[in-house]
């Protein structure tokens, strides 16, 4: 990674005039350390006391890393290229019986340490916090294949959905018969799959559907939890939204730390992709379009799957 930031970005830490900065090496450990912590353990002022520098050392080097990372995103933060999603429906249609799945996706937020100086209600989520809105696609590796970010804590997954370009270009993204798997608060589509809700879900096929659907988006849930529990600043930024500039430190903090989640992930760290050319770029599809009949499309093809494993159950409480 030192080396990659140094090729990479070198623009970011070189300096053509003016005092000489803290040491590469000792800015990265700095940034690895402060991300890592969660609450006061992170805050600048026990940071700077713990690697004995300044207090500004600290701002300037956690800027310095971050927009290093960020430049870095489109290298580690890939979508599946044709070639790898087929691998990806591949094991999913022999371990599940999901056949074109190619990952999963679900949101979370990211709570923030401060109330906003400005249009605090706007952050004021579900949860009764003040939080950021994203959206997490991975694949089966709890790889990070898309990241959106951008949206204060009241926006719905749904909105929030929405602005993903795999949602609003699906044609780039998606080979034909191609979906994700999410839970109920996502907008289905025929490429985001979820499970039924009732009366569908009564019936002996829509509860073995859902009890198969049922082991499969976790994995992006686990990915959001090693994520967090890896980078645990997460958890509760520590940013001070008072400016423009503020909130987009913020997004930057989030995309930078996702980088590095990939980086792990790559490493084999126990606890890569290009979309398809898109024939009309300026078309956007209407995401609600076919969205039942694919989830019926795939209920019958996972609940043969099911039966030819000896695993369905025709009478389901």
């Amino acid at each position: 990674m030192l080396l990659a930031l140094r090729r990479d970005a070198r623009s970011v830490f070189f300096r053509s005039r003016g005092g000489a900065q803290v040491d590469l090496q000792l800015q990265l450990a700095i940034n690895l350390y402060r991300p890592g912590h969660y609450g006061n353990a992170c805050s600048v002022d026990a940071v700077a006391d713990l690697f004995g520098v300044s207090v500004g050392a600290v701002v300037k080097s956690s800027r310095r890393v971050v927009k290093a990372l960020v430049s870095l995103a489109p290298v580690h933060i890939r979508w599946p290229n044709a070639q790898r999603r087929e691998q990806l429906s591949s094991y999913e249609t022999s371990k599940f019986g999901f056949q074109g799945c190619i990952g999963a996706t679900d949101g979370t937020t990211f709570p923030l340490a401060y109330q906003p100086a400005l249009h605090p209600w706007t952050y004021y989520d579900r949860k009764s916090r003040y939080s950021l809105s994203g959206l997490i696609t991975c694949d089966w590796d709890c790889s990070l294949t898309n990241v959106v970010v951008g949206c204060t804590g009241a926006a719905p997954d749904t909105f929030v959905q929405a602005l993903a370009e795999w949602s609003e270009h699906s044609n780039i993204f998606f080979s034909a018969g191609q979906y994700l798997l999410a839970d109920k608060g996502m907008l289905y589509t025929r490429h985001v799959i979820g499970p039924f809700k009732r009366p569908e879900c009564k019936t002996a096929a829509g509860k073995n559907y859902n009890y198969q659907l049922a082991r499969l988006p976790v994995k992006s849930e686990h990915t959001i939890g090693i994520l967090k529990g890896r980078w645990g600043s997460l958890k509760e930024l520590q940013v001070g939204l008072a400016s423009d500039a503020h909130f987009s430190f913020a997004m930057e903090w989030i995309v930078a730390f996702c980088v590095l989640h990939n980086v792990c992930v790559a490493r084999g760290d126990a606890f890569t992709r290009q979309p398809l050319a898109d024939p009309s770029p300026s078309a956007i599809d209407d995401p609600e379009a076919g969205a039942l009949p694919m989830r019926l499309q795939v209920q019958n093809v996972v609940c043969a799957f099911m039966r030819e494993k000896g695993i369905y159950r025709a009478h389901v409480r």
